[in-house]
């Protein structure tokens, strides 16, 4: 897929989507599975007052990124497909991101008709 560098005049509409992930679990979120789309902006916000969280995107050739302690970060003008994080023990993490809606020609599987 080619980088297609967006402006005013031709942004397609961005839906907005949360997840939650609860203390002391692991989840990995598909964009393309899960929401038809690819996250175009992310914010990672770690709820737990007393632990780290940690976050990986772009694949497992990256390593996870530690999040601490009531803090949040965010992931900007990137396609992002796998968003893996892991909770603290003691609070959730909030994943809030845009998403760009898949065009059908994106998709490999799709023989266009």
């Amino acid at each position: 897929m080619a980088f297609q560098k967006f402006n005013v005049s031709n942004i397609p509409l961005l839906f907005p989507i949360r997840v939650v992930v609860p203390a002391g679990a692991t989840q990995i979120i598909s964009f393309p599975q899960e929401f038809l789309g690819r996250a175009v902006s992310i914010l990672i916000q770690n709820n737990d007052a007393a632990n780290n969280a940690s976050y990986q995107y772009g694949g497992d050739a990256l390593p996870f990124q530690n999040l601490a302690a009531s803090t949040f970060r965010t992931i900007d003008n990137t396609l992002v497909d796998r968003l893996a994080v892991v909770a603290g023990a003691g609070g959730t993490v909030l994943v809030e991101a845009q998403v760009l809606p898949i065009k059908r020609a994106d998709i490999p599987e799709v023989i266009a008709t």
